[in-house]
């Protein structure tokens, strides 16, 4: 991770202040602190517009969404 945040890459959820939401476990254990192991990764080209960390019923990981934006291109 950190050689891919090393060569240009940008961790979304650190882009829009959400770096240290726990990706897992989805329920908490008493003996398990959360983690952030899910992550979107975009380089210098896309905009990192919105990120978020979410609930769903019967999976270990939260589900993660990021929203990125293309740049256009001159002549499309």
């Amino acid at each position: 991770m950190n050689d891919l945040l090393g060569s240009g890459y940008h961790d979304a959820a650190d882009a829009t202040g959400n770096g240290l939401t726990a990706t897992w476990p989805q329920q908490r254990w008493e003996s398990v602190p959360g983690v952030t192991i899910d992550h979107v990764l975009a380089d210098s080209r896309m905009a990192i517009k919105a990120f978020g960390v979410h609930a769903l019923p019967d999976t270990d990981h939260r589900p993660i969404f990021a929203e990125l934006g293309l740049p256009r291109f001159a002549g499309h």
